[in-house]
C-alpha cells in the first residue's frame, strides 16, 4: 500500500486528476449498477419505466431551466475565461438558472393541469424536478470549477459520498414504502435520492453565492444569452438523441418495453464514463491549446483517449448477455441486442464532443444549434416509424444512425471555422467505421459464447497494452 501511495504521489498533476476522477466516475457510477439489481427486482419493469421516463423528461425540462448554462460547452468556455474570478462568474450563471427556474415554476403553477396531462408525471416528482432545476445547478458549477483546477479530493469525497448516501436512503425508503405501503415505488425512490442531491445542492448553491459575491451581473448575463439562447434548441436536440427514444417506447411499447431499453442504454453507458473522466483533463487543455493555435497537440492527443473510448464500447457490447443477467432478472434479456448499437453511438458521440468544442470556443452557437436540429429531427422520425415497425430495439439503431448524422454535420461545421486541420479526418472515420462494425459484429456472437469470450480477450488483451500509451499522453497535458 506504501509503495502504491507513493506512485500516486509521484505522478503528474494532470495524470492524478484524470485518475482520481475516473475513479470517482465508475464509482457513483458502480454505486448505481450495485443497486440497479436490488431495484430491477423490487420494482415492477412499469415503475422501474416510470423512473426512466421522469429521467427522460428532467433531461429536457433542465436544458430550459439552465439556459445551457450547466453543459461543458459554455461552462468550461466560460471558466477559461474568467479564470481571474470563477467564483465570481458562477454565481452570476447561478443568478441565470434561478431567475430561468423561477419563470418555470410560475407556467406550471398557472398550467399544472394540461402539463401534468401532457408529460404523464405525478405532481409529486413534477416538484422534484422544479427543485432539482433550481438547485443542482450549483452542483454542477462548483464540480466542473474544481475539476477545472484539478482539486480532485474534495471533488471525489463529495461526488462518491452524496451517491453512496443517496443509494442507500433510496433502497431503505423502498424497502420500508413496500411493507408498509401502497405508494407508488418509483416515487419513493426519486424522492429519496433527491432529497440527498437536493441537500447537498443546496449547501453548494449558498457557497457560491458567497464566494461569488454577485448574482446579477447584468453586462454579463447579456453576453451569455446572445450565446445562450441559440443553444437551447442545441441540446433540446441532444436531448432529443439521448431520450426521446424512451418516451416514444413508453407511448408506443409501454412502461415495461421502456424499464428494459432503459437497462440495456444504462449498461451501455460504460462508455461515457470513461470518456467524461479522461475529457475532465482534456477539455482544459483542448481550450488552452486552441487559443495557442498548437492543433498538432490537439491532434495527436486526442488519438489514444479515443482508442480506449472505442475498446471499451466493445467490450461492453460483448459481455453484455453477462452483465445484465447480473444487473436484472431473465425478463429483461431481450435487452441485450440494443448495446451493441448503443455503445457504438457512445463512440461517435465522444468524436462529437470533440468537433463541438472548436465551435464552443469560437462561440458558434447558431451553428451548432443548426446540426443538432438536423440530427435530432432525424431521430424522431426514425423512433416514429421504426419502433412502430420493428419494435423498441429498432431505437438503438435509430439512435446510432442520428449519432452518425450529429458528428458528421460537427465536423463540417467545425472545419468550416477553422480552417486549418484540428482533427485527423482518417483517423476519425477509420475509428468510427471500426468501432462501430466491432460493436454491432458482437450480436453475431452471442449465441456462441466460446467465440464471444475469445475477441473479447483479445480486445481487453489489446486494451491492457494501449494503457501507457494513455498515460503517457496525459502526463503531457497542462491546460
Amino acid at each position: 500500500m506504501r509503495a502504491v501511495l507513493l506512485k500516486f504521489k509521484s505522478m503528474p498533476e494532470t495524470l492524478k486528476a484524470t485518475f482520481v476522477f475516473a475513479v470517482a466516475s465508475f464509482a457513483t457510477s458502480g454505486i448505481n449498477y450495485i443497486t440497479t439489481p436490488i431495484f430491477t427486482r423490487i420494482l415492477s419493469k412499469s415503475e422501474y419505466g416510470l423512473i426512466s421516463v421522469y429521467n427522460s423528461w428532467y433531461d429536457v425540462i433542465k436544458v430550459v431551466a439552465a439556459m445551457t448554462l450547466i453543459f461543458p460547452g459554455i461552462l468550461n468556455v466560460g471558466l477559461y475565461d474568467h479564470s481571474d474570478n470563477r467564483y465570481k462568474y458562477l454565481s452570476s450563471m447561478l443568478g441565470i438558472t434561478s431567475v430561468s427556474t423561477l419563470a418555470l415554476v410560475v407556467i406550471y403553477a398557472v398550467f399544472f393541469r394540461g402539463i401534468n396531462a401532457l408529460i404523464g408525471l405525478p405532481p409529486l416528482l413534477m416538484v422534484l424536478m422544479l427543485a432539482m432545476c433550481m438547485f443542482a445547478p450549483a452542483t454542477t458549477f462548483w464540480t466542473f470549477k474544481q475539476r477545472y483546477e484539478f482539486r480532485y479530493k474534495i471533488t471525489f469525497f463529495v461526488a462518491v459520498g452524496s451517491a453512496l448516501l443517496a443509494q442507500i436512503l433510496s433502497i431503505a425508503a423502498v424497502l420500508l414504502a413496500k411493507r408498509y405501503t401502497d405508494w407508488n415505488l418509483a416515487v419513493v425512490r426519486l424522492w429519496a435520492a433527491g432529497a440527498v442531491n437536493l441537500i447537498v445542492a443546496a449547501i453548494l448553491f449558498i457557497h457560491i453565492l458567497k464566494q461569488g459575491g454577485k448574482i446579477v451581473d447584468l453586462p454579463l448575463w447579456k453576453k451569455t444569452f446572445i450565446v445562450a439562447i441559440p443553444l437551447i434548441p442545441h441540446y433540446l436536440g441532444s436531448v432529443a438523441l439521448t431520450s426521446t427514444d424512451r418516451i416514444m417506447i413508453e407511448r408506443m411499447e409501454g412502461l415495461d418495453k421502456t424499464g428494459i431499453y432503459s437497462l440495456a442504454a444504462i449498461l451501455s453507458a460504460i462508455g461515457v464514463l470513461l470518456w467524461r473522466a479522461l475529457s475532465v483533463t482534456f477539455t482544459p487543455y483542448i481550450n488552452a491549446k486552441l487559443g495557442e493555435r498548437d492543433f498538432k497537440a490537439i491532434r495527436e492527443n486526442v488519438k489514444p483517449l479515443l482508442v480506449m473510448v472505442g475498446l471499451t464500447c466493445v467490450l461492453v457490447s460483448l459481455a453484455a448477455p453477462e452483465i445484465i443477467r447480473i444487473l436484472a432478472t431473465d425478463d429483461y434479456l431481450q435487452g441485450v441486442y440494443v448495446v451493441p448499437p448503443i455503445a457504438a453511438g457512445i463512440y461517435i458521440h465522444a468524436m462529437y464532443d470533440n468537433f463541438t468544442a472548436i465551435s464552443f470556443f469560437h462561440k458558434n452557437s447558431v451553428g451548432i444549434m443548426i446540426a443538432t436540429l438536423i440530427a435530432a429531427a432525424t431521430n424522431i422520425v426514425l423512433n416514429y416509424f421504426c419502433i412502430r415497425r420493428f419494435g423498441f430495439i429498432a431505437a438503438g439503431y435509430t439512435t446510432l444512425v442520428s449519432n452518425l448524422v450529429l458528428t458528421g454535420m460537427h465536423y463540417f461545421n467545425a472545419r468550416r471555422i477553422e480552417k486549418e486541420k484540428v482533427f485527423s479526418p482518417l483517423f476519425s472515420l477509420l475509428s468510427v467505421i471500426a468501432v462501430t462494425l466491432l460493436c454491432l459484429a458482437a450480436n453475431l456472437t452471442y449465441a456462441l459464447s466460446w467465440l464471444r469470450w475469445i475477441i473479447f480477450a483479445a480486445v481487453f488483451c489489446a486494451l491492457i497494452c494501449f494503457l501507457p500509451r494513455l498515460l503517457r499522453t496525459i502526463s503531457k497535458m497542462k491546460a
